[in-house]
């Protein structure tokens, strides 16, 4: 079990280098859903974020947030290999998570411990990604916007 999560988000973690969650899938998921709830609170070496989900199956979940330097939004940071652009990124596929059918309201946390992730988290805005896959590539839950950076 635990190889298949390392599987599922190595699969996750390499698609959001090369491309756009959305670009892998439409939800799988019709009835999953997830919506941020309030700002990103930076916390020296870690962030959090609120999130109100809802999903009925899922192996591995990843958050993701970045910054460019001023930051402000900018929409290149919606596009393919915004990643190595960007001034800060800072993501996880650490969280716990459930996926019951069930709504949930959970705090996650990312940081820069994962490979890639980079820079510092500051006032202003990031683009945030939530993610939550079945297996390498069926994307069960992709929610994508702008958060306000309580840096």
């Amino acid at each position: 079990m635990k190889g298949s999560h390392a599987l599922a988000a190595t699969a996750v973690a390499l698609a959001a280098t090369i491309a756009p969650m959305s670009a892998l899938a439409q939800n799988a998921d019709p009835n999953a859903r997830a919506r941020f709830i309030g700002k990103i609170h930076v916390h020296k070496h870690k962030a959090t974020l609120k999130v109100r989900y809802k999903c009925a199956s899922g192996e591995a979940l990843w958050v993701s947030a970045k910054q460019v330097k001023s930051g402000k939004e900018d929409r290149a940071l919606k596009k393919e290999g915004s990643s190595k652009t960007s001034s800060a990124w800072w993501q996880s596929h650490r969280n716990k998570f459930v996926c019951n059918g069930k709504s949930h309201t959970a705090t996650f946390t990312i940081d820069k411990v994962e490979p890639g992730s980079k820079g510092k988290l500051k006032d202003g805005k990031a683009w945030v990604q939530f993610c939550v896959t079945q297996g390498e590539e069926t994307l069960i839950l992709s929610k994508s916007g702008w958060v306000r950076v309580d840096g």
